[in-house]
């Protein structure tokens, strides 16, 4: 591997870090940087070829080569007892500048062979979710109040706090070449009805149909393994708000790669409502 990769794996027991003049070396990985698609296709009676009727991207399952180093005995163990069996773990690639990460767990835990000054052990991952995701993420405002103070601080002339965004469009980028998943949070500043984020590119929206007070919240998440609906009211009481999600709501609303044109609306009070989406910069199918 590259000098300048560090890898981290990190999950409930502890965190590994594995970079160059360390204790912990990944020396390959077998799988990183691809995926597996399943194509289903149908044929007819005198059709040249095939037509592709559905494809679905398997999840990942890659192997971690590596090498331990001195102190042997104290890292051994430390390895052993990280990579341990059905705990979920975050592995995240920091190279070129740019932080990558995939939700795993041990498809097969460290083989470590013997041996004086160093040591090297294989394991294998799986990732349900095949993509990488960035470590970095957006938190935009689509409409609301923006904040507008920042160091340094002049307090001369005009300045704001914050400025309301009368716009009910926002065009966002998605850096990677994958579908981005998001969460995003509509705020009531005073009394609304039916809040909506609308992609104006693929069509698809998310739709509440709720009459709002001052102080409400709803937040609805297309992330995979935490897609719903959180409603909290304007004295904080958090309940599951999933039945006010229209019928023709799609959970599988997700940013595509490139400019992304976004809409907010409502049936009523549409300056009322504030929008904040929250989604990572960028996925990729391997890095």
């Amino acid at each position: 591997m590259n000098e300048n990769t560090v890898f981290t794996y990190q999950n409930t027991i502890g965190q590994l870090v594995f970079k160059y003049d360390s204790p912990l070396w990944i020396t390959d990985v077998d799988g990183m940087s691809s995926v597996e698609i399943d194509i289903a296709e149908s044929r007819s009676t005198m059709q040249i070829g095939s037509s592709i009727t559905a494809q679905s991207v398997r999840p990942r399952s890659f192997t971690l080569d590596g090498a331990i180093f001195e102190p042997i005995a104290l890292v051994r163990e430390r390895v052993l007892d990280i990579f341990a069996p059905q705990i979920p773990a975050t592995l995240t690639v920091e190279q070129n500048g740019e932080s990558w990460y995939l939700d795993v767990v041990p498809e097969k835990t460290p083989e470590i062979t013997a041996g004086n000054g160093v040591q090297y052990f294989q394991a294998r991952l799986y990732a349900a979710y095949p993509f990488w995701r960035t470590t970095a993420s957006y938190a935009t405002q689509v409409a609301g109040l923006t904040a507008m103070f920042k160091f340094p601080f002049y307090t001369g002339g005009s300045w704001w706090i914050s400025r309301y965004s009368d716009s009910f469009f926002k065009t966002i980028e998605n850096q990677g070449n994958m579908p981005v998943e998001f969460q995003v949070v509509f705020t009531a500043r005073s009394a609304i009805e039916n809040p909506e984020l609308y992609h104006v590119d693929t069509g698809k929206r998310i739709l509440i149909r709720k009459s709002m007070i001052a102080g409400e919240r709803v937040a609805v998440s297309t992330v995979y393994g935490q897609k719903g609906v959180v409603h909290v009211s304007a004295s904080g009481e958090v309940t599951n708000g999933f039945k006010y999600l229209s019928m023709d709501s799609d959970l599988s609303m997700t940013l595509i790669p490139g400019s992304n044109l976004l809409r907010i609306d409502a049936a009523v009070n549409r300056e009322g409502l504030g929008v904040r989406l929250t989604a990572p910069k960028g996925v990729k199918s391997g890095v």
